[in-house]
């Protein structure tokens, strides 16, 4: 169990950077949909996800879940369940904290620190809802959220403590702005709650 946990470090990342050249591309096309409207109006990003469902042929992300599945299968028979679930959650508790506490520093020629970590926080969640969904009796969608609540509040604070540099550089700022935006919309897309996230963004680049 431990080693597909730790293999799930790069699995995660890998699953992260995916995500964020799909939805790069759909930006793209959603892009030249508006300029060919002659009316002006805002459109959701809801509203395009449900657009894009017609032309939206990816593969979907597939996560090895196996020795998740036979280690509780094994737990159950030994009537560890509650303690092998417990010891799940303070694990990938760990891993998110460990993702989150990744150095990254907000100058142009570095930003790919940061840009590594929203794809590991991208992947974290996306084996999560695939937990989730697969095994719902294990791992609740309570479960899923707190540590999403969690994910929010230490990236909000990271950004908070690099504000002042952010804000200095509008090239830096232009690029973080882009990168956000498009994390946001693969966690919007992917059924996560990113009302705080826009928060974030507006107290960034709009205040």
């Amino acid at each position: 169990m431990k080693d597909w946990l730790y293999g799930l470090k790069k699995t995660t990342r890998d699953i992260g950077y995916q995500l964020t050249q799909r939805m790069k591309k759909k930006q793209l096309m959603w892009a030249e949909r508006d300029s060919s409207i002659k009316e002006r109006y805002f459109v959701s990003s809801a509203v395009q996800f449900v657009l894009d469902e017609e032309f939206d042929h990816d593969d979907p992300i597939t996560v090895e879940m196996m020795p998740l599945y036979q280690c509780l299968h094994i737990n159950e028979k030994l009537g560890r369940r509650a303690e092998f679930r417990r010891s799940f959650t303070e694990d990938r508790s760990d891993q998110l904290n460990l993702i989150l506490a990744s150095p990254v520093q907000f100058v142009l020629t570095n930003l790919t620190s940061f840009a590594s970590m929203l794809h590991d926080i991208i992947g974290f969640f996306i084996v999560e809802h695939n937990i989730m969904a697969s095994a719902p009796d294990f791992r609740s969608k309570s479960d899923v959220d707190a540590l999403w609540e969690t994910g929010i509040a230490k990236l909000s604070d990271i950004i908070a403590r690099n504000i002042q540099t952010i804000r200095e550089d509008s090239e830096v700022a232009g690029v973080l702005q882009e990168m956000l935006t498009t994390f946001t919309y693969v966690m919007e897309e992917n059924a996560n709650d990113v009302r705080k996230l826009r928060e974030l963004m507006m107290a960034i680049f709009e205040s």
